[in-house]
């Protein structure tokens, strides 16, 4: 039977001691989100608590003092960290001269897919992941056609937008509000609900519900199925990991996986 290599976000301290790194169907690497190198998250990590083997997670998006730090920063890694996943294009370079021997993870979030993109930049990098905004169909070609095995977006609330201003502290000054840093807000005109996360660097809008796609665990050419189990409890958490029930009830939402989104404008009258 294939074990499953899971790379877990850790959203929670007490993951580290309630979860184990290894199960009886998947084995589990941490992903820790870097102090002054990430969005969007609860918990950060400084690179001396992050324990053997794990991973280093860098979401913003840094301007040149941003990468200046990074370079500083990059230098003083502990040999015990095992990879980095990052979506800034410039930390490729940054990691290449500094000669690094991280295993490199490249995610763009709503980039990456097709496979004619993914393999060029797999020609710098050790994997992807697969914007989870397209089919399982799509998903599959990608996969069969990809040169290296892929990371999976599989389990967790999907970030829909990231900017690096600070919109609900705008928000508050501009309206005389206290709306708090975590928030879930209405969308008036659609009715839909969103997850909104603000820190220092910016802010990031989560779905409300998280993604399912538990059923990838078992595709082919997969390096890590990532699962980001932000606003979910440690509870929630080792049920998913484990994934000894049907969690399809608890956990209907497929979003873009099962729809595709390719449309044709009709014409106008002239």
């Amino acid at each position: 039977m294939k074990k499953n290599n899971i790379l877990l976000i850790v959203t929670d301290r007490k993951m580290l001691t309630k979860i184990p790194k290894k199960l009886e169907e998947s084995t589990i690497t941490f992903l820790f989100p870097l102090k002054d190198f990430t969005v969007g998250f609860p918990e950060i990590f400084t690179l001396k608590e992050i324990p053997e083997d794990g991973f280093i997670f860098v979401n913003r998006i840094l301007d040149n003092a941003g990468i200046d730090l990074f370079k500083s920063t990059i230098k003083n890694i502990p040999p015990n960290i095992k990879g980095i996943v990052f979506d800034d294009l410039g930390i490729i370079n940054v990691l290449n001269e500094t000669k690094t021997n991280l295993t490199k993870i490249l995610f763009l979030n709503h980039f990456n897919c097709n496979y004619a993109s993914i393999n060029i930049y797999l020609n710098y990098v050790d994997s992807v992941v697969i914007s989870p905004d397209i089919t399982e169909s799509e998903i599959d070609e990608i996969l069969n056609h990809a040169s290296k095995p892929l990371v999976l977006y599989t389990f967790g609330h999907l970030n829909i937008m990231y900017s690096r201003r600070t919109l609900l502290t705008n928000y508050n000054k501009y309206f005389n509000k206290e709306v708090p840093m975590l928030s879930t807000l209405e969308e008036d005109l659609s009715h839909h609900k969103f997850k909104i996360m603000e820190n220092v660097y910016g802010t990031v809008i989560y779905t409300e519900k998280p993604f399912n796609g538990l059923r990838y665990l078992t595709k082919p050419n997969v390096l890590y199925n990532l699962i980001n189990p932000i606003f979910l409890s440690i509870d929630e958490i080792t049920q998913i990991i484990n994934n000894k029930t049907d969690l399809n009830a608890i956990y209907p939402y497929q979003y873009l996986s099962t729809t595709q989104t390719i449309y044709k404008l009709k014409e106008k009258d002239l």
